[in-house]
């Protein structure tokens, strides 16, 4: 009798959990409509992309190009090929698209990057890093989609700055994984929200999911070693890298709050300066008098 109870004990925590955490209905993200499921703008319910990077960086002519390499980028294929015809502009434009994923769909989570990108034979062919198999990419996302509902339902009666500053303290809380890796395992919202580790572009996409479904605007910024956001206050934009915060767990560290203002590069503008707004010189952290 003793042996069954335990069994049974240990079937309703599993149970228990696997609610909590994959099954338990929730309202969703509201911005996701019908109007986009079938289009390259959604990929799931985390997040609905606006595609903005990709109506600017993207050439036109590229849109069937564009459309396989974000189909091959949720696959598990180890080389992909795409047909192109000319060499120089459909290197120029394979990595413009891989950018525009980049900065458009953080809610991609089987996403870690590629490898060796070449032009063979009227082909882009390029190697993808190993990603997550279909089921952890379906629990992941169900994962997540369940945090964002708790989220919303901390930050439903904040204001913006409260909101903010909210986000910058959880993303922060979250460790940084000093044994970084180019593979890319560690730089997913899926390793942020699942393993609780990360390095700047865990953190900066786990911010950029989060600042949607609170209603607050933001992007996504990249360059050639770092990844950050740029969120809208009152109308106005300022930096947000809360990869600075990470780094400290005394919130009372003068240092603790420098993400509001700086990012840990020491830079305000990453790639495609000319689209974004314009970034004040007065911080948040100024703003927040913290």
């Amino acid at each position: 009798m003793k042996k069954i109870r335990i069994i049974i004990y240990f079937a309703i925590v599993i149970f228990a959990a696997l609610f909590n955490f994959y099954y338990r209905p929730i309202k969703g993200n509201h911005l996701v409509t019908d109007k986009y499921r079938k289009s390259d703008a959604y990929i799931n319910g985390l997040y609905m992309s606006d595609e903005y990077f990709k109506k600017h960086i993207v050439d036109k002519d590229f849109e069937d190009e564009y459309h396989q390499i974000l189909k091959a980028t949720m696959t598990d294929a180890a080389v992909v090929k795409i047909p192109c015809e000319g060499q120089e502009k459909c290197m120029n434009n394979f990595m413009n698209t891989l950018y525009s994923i980049y900065l458009d769909h953080p809610e991609l989570i089987s996403y870690v990057g590629v490898s060796g990108v070449k032009y063979v034979d009227g082909n882009i062919v390029f190697e993808n890093f190993e990603g997550l198999s279909s089921i952890q990419t379906d629990m992941g996302t169900r994962r997540i989609e369940r945090e964002m509902e708790n989220i919303r339902k901390d930050t439903k009666d904040m204001n913006d700055k409260e909101k903010i500053l909210y986000v910058y303290n959880y993303v922060a809380s979250h460790n940084y994984d000093k044994a970084f890796t180019s593979l890319g395992s560690n730089q997913s919202a899926y390793s942020f929200f699942t393993k609780g580790t990360s390095v700047c572009a865990g953190f900066a996409k786990a911010s950029q999911i989060i600042f949607q479904n609170i209603g607050i605007n933001s992007y996504l910024v990249i360059n050639d070693s770092h990844l950050w956001n740029y969120v809208e206050y009152e109308g106005k934009w300022y930096v947000f890298d809360a990869t600075v915060g990470s780094s400290y767990t005394d919130k009372t560290n003068p240092v603790y709050y420098d993400g509001l203002g700086r990012t840990t590069v020491d830079q305000v503008y990453g790639f495609y300066k000319e689209l974004y707004p314009k970034i004040e010189e007065t911080t948040l952290k100024e703003l927040f008098n913290v």
